[in-house]
């Protein structure tokens, strides 16, 4: 740049912004798993400058982009033990399900009574208490089912689209005994949403991982939209589809179908 009669050389470009979490985020929701590893591996690679807070959220997102169970289990738990902020219980309830997964339900509700005491009143008690009837359902125990499906409904507010699962919950683990001939069937449920172009855009990034995934619309009086995969006879077989799903970033459970 010449001014004035002297060169003056141009300024430096300024560095490149780093990929921001929240997009690292978008990203893993929409099924490019690839693309989120390579930009969370770029942040990892600053993490020195980052907050206890980011910090925390960096190993969270390491363990949900990570494709090794035992790797993703270290990840949560430095995020679970050692970190600060509502990432920190988002990596607690992982924890859960990855011991859930495994079949574990007493690791299971170990983690998530841990999330409650360390985050009384926090936004994912009414989650936690969902997974604990999750997992006594699993284990066989009607009565914890039924009393943490009652505590969910209370810590969930009247307009969470996830009452209606409580509620069909607490009904289900009341019941004395199945039908004779009834069949109980299952489902891999990704999320549930009070807007459909909100459950259309996670359809169609599920969907790239070569599964046939569905919407399902509102019924019983609420309008939630949940996105959905498989019918199966038996628990065991949709959990295998639901650990494909999480090995690409989404957060797959498994749930009872509506009779």
């Amino acid at each position: 740049m010449f001014f004035a009669g002297l060169w003056l050389a141009a300024p430096p470009a300024a560095p490149a912004q780093a990929t921001s979490l929240d997009s690292i985020e978008v990203e893993a929701d929409r099924g490019h798993v690839e693309a989120a590893r390579a930009a969370l591996e770029a942040r990892l690679a600053a993490a020195g400058q980052a907050s206890p807070t980011e910090r925390t959220r960096l190993e969270f997102l390491r363990g949900r982009l990570s494709s090794n169970p035992d790797s993703a289990e270290v990840a949560y738990l430095r995020a679970a033990i050692d970190g600060v902020g509502p990432y920190a219980a988002r990596a607690r309830l992982r924890l859960a399900q990855l011991q859930l997964a495994r079949g574990d339900h007493t690791r299971a509700e170990e983690h998530l009574a841990r999330l409650r005491a360390d985050d009384p009143g926090g936004p994912f008690m009414p989650e936690s208490w969902m997974w604990s009837a999750r997992a006594a359902e699993l284990a066989g125990d009607a009565a914890a089912a039924c009393d943490a499906w009652s505590r969910a409904l209370e810590t969930l507010g009247e307009a969470d689209p996830r009452v209606a699962e409580a509620r069909q919950g607490r009904s289900r683990c009341e019941e004395s005994e199945r039908q004779p001939g009834e069949v109980e069937t299952f489902t891999v449920q990704l999320g549930a949403f009070g807007s459909e172009d909100a459950a259309i855009r996670l359809r169609d990034g599920a969907a790239a991982i070569g599964v046939a995934v569905r919407v399902e619309s509102p019924s019983g009086g609420v309008r939630v939209f949940r996105v959905r995969a498989g019918r199966f006879g038996g628990r065991d077989d949709a959990e295998g589809l639901a650990e494909r799903f999480r090995a690409h970033g989404f957060e797959a459970i498994v749930v009872p179908e509506e009779p």
